[in-house]
């Protein structure tokens, strides 16, 4: 089987009992999904752990994220690419990035903001549930 050609700076870890400390330390989180559905915690954990993130539509798809903000989406297998440099080669976009996509996490994904707004929808539903019981 033929090996990944790596260049310098690219490590394979394989397996880890615990990929925070790993993520947190990387430049980047690429997420090239071109298929599928599902949540994306992956990228939701990259942002929490101050990592840039580039990734597809696809693979931001549901996330409310802004091209350019939080995060790099590029679709074409050369955009992609050039993105990833992009980060790579300008430290003040992996801050921006960095900063911004953490900011985001904190205010749009907390646990504390997903429990709001569960909250939120059971006292609609319940608020529904009586004015349809009389």
């Amino acid at each position: 089987m033929e090996r990944l050609p790596l260049g310098s700076g690219a490590e394979l870890t394989g397996y880890l009992d615990d990929i925070r400390p790993a993520v947190a330390q990387s430049w980047a989180c690429v997420v090239p999904l071109r298929v599928g559905g599902g949540t994306r915690l992956k990228i939701l954990e990259a942002m929490a752990l101050g990592t840039p993130v580039i990734s597809t539509s696809k693979g931001a798809e549901g996330l409310d994220v802004t091209h350019e903000e939080n995060v790099l989406i590029a679709d074409s297998p050369n955009d992609f690419a050039q993105a990833v440099l992009r980060v790579l080669e300008d430290k003040t976009l992996r801050t921006k990035l960095s900063a911004n996509g953490r900011r985001l996490v904190e205010e749009r994904y907390s646990w504390k903001m997903c429990a709001s707004q569960l909250e939120q929808l059971l006292h609609q539903v319940v608020e529904k549930a009586r004015n349809a019981n009389g």
